[in-house]
């Protein structure tokens, strides 16, 4: 096959130009980012498929909460002009569907409550506002803080099928048209998707960055230690390949770059890097003074054919392992970091046979290497019983961390201090109190109706209990509206006539003839559902889902009688990626294990070899796992996909480590002076690959990003126990368990 490869390369290479033209669309499509629901979710998922019911009945819930300050006070004629006009200037904004603030309320008449005029119009006196907010509670709640220091404007967005793509400009117009209005630091901006947009766009900004400085380091390092143009272009070649024709393959296929899948490089220099360092330093050990020719790297290569398809074939095992997932986003990662993996190993011979008969050997940085590392493998032959020990005692305490670990995302956290939406979010809460919104849908029972007393009179009970709860603020719901009403027409106490049926079927006809669009915002007259609004502080998924769960049992000593009530909206979605991501990837991992087992087996043909291979394998996830848990990481989007990394990484060295071990028995050497034999063979290619690595993901944590930070960190940790485990942890185990 090598033989025919070399023969054809210019074909080869010609149809590599030919491929990389045709797939020039498909790259400049899918480097596009798409982060909608619809990436993250498999069509039909249940989660999924109430959102949109959610959203079919009460529109986008997304809302973007902006709040207005003054440190001496809102009502001032100067204010209530600012707050009319910002009101309006974002009302005319076409991804705007309605703003509720002060600048839009309309007063109802004395006798009623069909409008007669605006709330801030240019003849209202700040006496008078406040004198008309003070008689209605629950409208000046909505409006303003106590102290009328603080306006809140809720700005709902339209939802349309780009809205996921086009988040990022829609907050970035509404902060401007805010600041040409309100003066700077006067104003604040939050919701989930402010937070949600700051995060993707420092997401890609940070990991770009440091994924670029990474990737040149690594080459740096590459450079350093060869000092050969071939031999860093057939790098380069490889994993530039592997890239562009994965990622040309994804976008013709529809797809777009996410949080997931934007790792899909990491994976492929990690892989095309060992592939190439191995060919590099088998042609080296090969390679005799004098000779010319492409002769040693043809036969590298074919010595390389069964380990190198070897440790593709675990190694792609173990991402489809990700194909058990029942998110879409994990089984699109899996399916295209196995087809950039694949690559890596097409390309690391195709250009192998172009590029590398033109370098001239370097045997000198592969000798130096193998002699000092067979120097320290003695050394921890004479003081085994210490490596042993070592060895021992890192995985206990690996072992013990794991069991600390917990799964959890707080995406704020991922933001450093002092970016604007954290600094926001925190202004935010200290003057208005929680502000985020956690949805309940309520369902009444056979015999009640929304508009039923006993309903209304439930749901503002429940209200009441809610907003004990140190993490919720302001209740808003269906029954808001008739309590408003009530108070618009009776005073402050009309809240309380929730249980006389006269009053409340006059203000629900009132609402029904002249406020149907704040209405259908509450209450989906289609299906006799309400909505209550909680608003609630910044929670990370695990507290979200304790909160949800709070609320739902007093909802249920509160409404259960007289309807159901559920989580719905965005929020209760967001916890469940969380534990989809942590359910699948714990799943994925531990199916990806027993896959490299089979395949190792049947690649050595011994059980207890594979066995064997895999514990070093093992070692630098449980040191990864013990880590994040003694460190107090949590388990999320972020860290989730490291242990697959890093799976990988161990999986091609040992494959390597084993074949060569095995080549040296065939030989009719005993299994000391194998190892020592192997050692010598393989294990520059190990240290000289970890360096690299290891340099390369190191620079990752001088980022801002938490997430891009913690990546660097950990998958810096994890290489650096992969290489412990492969060059002490595995050899004390080929000596302790094959003697013979």
């Amino acid at each position: 096959m090598i033989s025919a490869l070399y023969k054809w390369r210019y074909l080869f290479l010609a149809f590599l130009l030919m491929l990389c033209t045709a797939l020039w669309p498909g790259v400049r499509s899918g480097v596009q980012v798409d982060n909608s629901l619809s990436a993250w979710f498999l069509e039909g998922d249940p989660a999924l498929v109430a959102y949109h019911a959610f959203q079919g009945r009460f529109g986008n819930d997304e809302v973007v909460i902006i709040g207005v300050h003054d440190s001496a006070s809102l009502l001032t004629p100067r204010s209530f002009q600012r707050l009319r006009q910002l009101s309006l200037a974002l009302e005319s904004h076409p991804d705007v569907a309605a703003v509720l603030s002060a600048g839009t309320t309309t007063v109802p008449a004395p006798d009623g409550l069909r409008a007669a005029r605006p709330l801030l119009d240019s003849a209202a006196t700040p006496a008078a506002v406040r004198r008309y907010l003070d008689r209605r509670p629950t409208l000046r709640q909505q409006l303003f803080s106590p102290d009328y220091r603080t306006a809140r404007l809720l700005v709902v967005l339209r939802a349309s099928p780009n809205f996921d793509d086009r988040r990022g400009e829609i907050l970035g117009q509404l902060r401007a048209i805010t600041a040409a209005h309100v003066p700077r630091g006067s104003f604040w901006l939050g919701g989930v998707g402010v937070v949600y947009a700051g995060l993707n766009a420092l997401s890609q900004q940070d990991f770009g960055l440091f994924l670029g400085l990474g990737y040149a380091l690594m080459f740096l390092i590459f450079w350093l230690l060869y000092r050969n143009l071939w031999l860093l272009l057939y790098t380069l070649g490889i994993v530039s390949l592997a890239t562009y024709v994965t990622l040309g393959v994804y976008g013709l296929l529809g797809y777009r770059l996410n949080l997931m899948t934007v790792l899909l490089p990491v994976i492929i220099i990690l892989l095309g890097l060992m592939d190439a360092l191995h060919v590099v330093n088998e042609r080296n050990h090969l390679a005799r003074p004098g000779s010319t020719g492409p002769a040693d790297t043809l036969q590298a290569l074919r010595n390389l054919v069964r380990p190198c398809l070897a440790t593709m074939l675990t190694t792609v095992a173990g991402f489809l392992a990700l194909l058990s997932s029942p998110m879409a986003i994990l089984r699109v990662f899996g399916i295209f970091a196995a087809l950039g993996i694949g690559l890596c190993l097409v390309f690391t011979f195709g250009l192998g046979v172009l590029i590398l008969p033109h370098a001239a050997p370097s045997p000198r940085t592969t000798r130096t290497t193998s002699n000092r590392l067979v120097a320290f493998y003695a050394l921890v032959l004479r003081h085994r019983q210490l490596a042993t020990a070592v060895s021992g005692v890192l995985i206990s305490l690996g072992l013990w961390g794991a069991t600390h670990l917990r799964a959890d995302t707080y995406t704020l956290g991922y933001l450093p201090a002092n970016h604007i939406v954290v600094r926001d979010h925190q202004a935010l809460e200290a003057a208005w109190g929680p502000y985020l919104p956690l949805e309940l849908l309520v369902e009444p029972r056979p015999g009640y109706s929304l508009a039923s007393p006993a309903v209304l009179q439930a749901a503002a009970a429940f209200a009441d209990s809610a907003r004990t709860l140190r993490s919720a603020g302001q209740v808003f719901g269906f029954h808001s509206l008739y309590q408003a009403g009530l108070e618009t027409r009776f005073g402050p106490r009309g809240g309380r006539l929730l249980g006389q049926s006269g009053a409340v079927h006059d203000i629900g006809v009132r609402l029904q003839q002249d406020y149907p669009e704040l209405l259908a915002q509450f209450a989906h007259q289609p299906t006799g559902t309400g909505r209550i609004t909680v608003s609630g502080r910044m929670l990370s998924a695990r507290q979200l889902t304790a909160t949800t769960d709070t609320l739902l049992r007093m909802a249920g000593h509160t409404l259960g009688p007289v309807a159901r009530v559920r989580p719905a909206g965005y929020q209760p979605l967001y916890a469940r990626i969380t534990d989809y991501v942590t359910t699948s990837q714990t799943n994925s991992l531990l199916l990806s294990f027993l896959l490299v087992l089979g395949l190792v087996w049947v690649f050595v043909g011994n059980f207890r070899l594979a066995l064997l291979a895999l514990i070093p394998n093992v070692f630098p996830v449980v040191v990864l796992l013990g880590v994040m848990g003694w460190a107090g990481i949590a388990l999320d989007t972020a860290t989730a996909s490291i242990a697959a990394i890093v799976l990988s990484f161990c999986t091609d060295d040992t494959v390597h480590f084993i074949h060569a071990y095995r080549e040296q028995r065939r030989l009719g050497l005993g299994p000391a002076a194998a190892r020592h034999a192997t050692v010598a063979h393989v294990g520059p290619t190990i240290v000289l690959t970890s360096a690299v690595l290891f340099g390369g993901y190191a620079v990752m944590m001088l980022a801002s990003l938490q997430t891009v930070f913690l990546f660097g960190l950990l998958t810096s940790l994890s290489i650096a126990a992969a290489l412990y485990g492969e060059v002490i942890i595995f050899p004390l185990l080929l000596e302790r368990f094959d003697r013979d």
